[in-house]
């Protein structure tokens, strides 16, 4: 997953969440009609917003696997760590 993808992820997730307050600020169902159609559209937001929560941990995981490899590799190896000159 790009960059740019996992950007539009979180900023979706983030509507979503504003969304959430919106429909908490918004006056109490007074039927049951009105009650059932507010608790459906909660949790379609919540299921979706739930939904990349779990792709974003996903690529957060294969990350922290690719930088434990690397870290291991580099730090743990022991051979010297060469470091960098700033210019």
């Amino acid at each position: 997953m790009t960059r740019e993808e996992k950007l539009e992820l979180v900023q979706r997730m983030l509507g979503l969440r504003h969304k959430l307050k919106v429909i908490a600020s918004m006056k109490e169902p007074e039927t049951h009609d009105e009650l059932s159609s507010s608790m459906l559209s909660r949790w379609e937001l919540e299921d979706e917003i739930r939904a990349i929560e779990i792709l974003l941990e996903q690529e957060r995981s294969e990350n922290v696997k690719t930088k434990l490899k690397l870290v291991t590799e580099q730090y743990l190896s022991g051979q010297p760590v060469v470091k960098k000159k700033k210019t």
